[in-house]
């Protein structure tokens, strides 16, 4: 039986994490921290885990004998979350975007090479059975040397009525207390070009680093940035190693509230390959795979399975067998470094470095 302790508490842990861990036969999360320990405690009562700690290094010091950690907090606190973890060699997953600033990523990367510590990086659409069909049939040359892909991510309703702190219910409201009547805010200055684009990166990091890392996963390590525009929708072309260009559409002028929108478009000398991927939180759905060649449309059936829990099952399965992980540490940094450079292309009178 595997012993697993948890970081974090919050929405992405109640309505992903914890049932993926709960769906694994083998595995035992023995406890969980949150700086929020009443938080923490009614999360914990309502998975049935024991034991609750204010923090990762009170809980490492309380649980000897652990063969994981799964540490899913905002990005700005994931190396305080990780960095306790892989100081001891001990093997740590924890939630895209690696971290929150590319000096963190570094030095989390840099204490698991140090250590011997494995690092997982959460990069759900890997283990989406679409996805992993796509790549293959791209690999294999299903459509011919790509030269062209398009990535197209308007984003929409990713919750989709996941159970999470509202359905429990683990945080009821609590009445609001009265408030003298407030003067008016004095109007805000605008931010300037640095704050710009260091919220640019941030934005980049937190949401549109999943299709900076479908872009390397499908079609290989970025080479270049051929340019980058923000807006709205951002826009951006990519080269990846073997001279495919990659055009990303991202955000773009899009109603809240509306299904989910993401495409991968693949053109190739062969033919044209087509992926429609499922809102990320909705359990019991599937991504759509169809590839057009002169002989035809062909649409594989890729079988079933939810993403979340089969990258949780990589993690459990590579902590049993001292395999490296597949969505590493490197992979998280690379991809960071690749919206920096992003940005900077956006914003060609930067500063300094990100």
């Amino acid at each position: 039986m595997l012993r697993i302790a948890v970081v974090g508490a919050g929405p992405v842990m109640q309505r992903i994490h914890l049932p993926s861990l709960r769906a694994l036969a083998g595995v035992d999360v023995v406890a969980l921290a949150d700086l929020d320990r009443a938080l923490g405690t009614r999360v914990a009562k309502a998975f049935g885990i024991e034991r609750v700690y204010g923090d990762v290094r009170e809980l490492l010091d309380g649980e000897p004998g652990l063969d994981g950690v799964v540490a899913i907090t905002g990005k700005a606190w994931h190396a305080a979350a990780c960095l306790p973890v892989l100081e001891r060699g001990m093997a740590v997953f924890t939630e895209k975007p690696l971290a929150g600033t590319l000096g963190d990523a570094r030095t989390m990367v840099e204490t698991a090479a140090r250590t011997g510590a494995r690092l997982m990086v959460g990069y759900m659409k890997q283990f989406d059975p679409a996805v992993i069909e796509a790549r293959r049939r791209l690999n294999e040359g299903g459509i011919g040397a790509v030269r062209y892909a398009r990535i197209h991510d308007f984003g929409g309703d990713f919750v989709c009525g996941a159970p999470g702190v509202a359905s429990l219910p683990l945080m009821p409201p609590q009445p609001a207390a009265p408030r003298a009547a407030a003067k008016p805010a004095a109007p805000s200055a605008p931010p300037d070009a640095e704050q710009r684009r260091r919220q640019a990166f941030d934005q980049w990091i937190e949401v549109w680093i999943h299709d900076v890392n479908l872009a390397q996963h499908l079609f290989g390590p970025v080479q270049d940035v051929l340019w980058s525009r923000e807006g709205s929708p951002k826009l951006a072309q990519l080269r990846c190693a073997g001279g495919t260009e990659v055009l990303l559409e991202l955000g773009g002028p899009h109603a809240g509230g509306m299904p989910w929108d993401e495409t991968v478009d693949a053109y190739g000398p062969g033919g044209q390959l087509a992926l429609r991927l499922k809102p990320p939180f909705l359990r019991h759905a599937t991504s759509g795979l169809s590839i057009d060649t002169p002989a035809g449309t062909q649409t594989p059936r890729c079988g079933h399975a939810e993403a979340f829990t089969e990258e949780i099952r990589a993690f459990c399965r590579l902590l049993q067998t001292g395999e490296a992980p597949v969505t590493d540490g490197a992979m998280g940094l690379a991809d960071m470094e690749v919206c920096a450079r992003l940005v900077d292309a956006a914003h060609p009178d930067a500063a300094g470095p990100l």
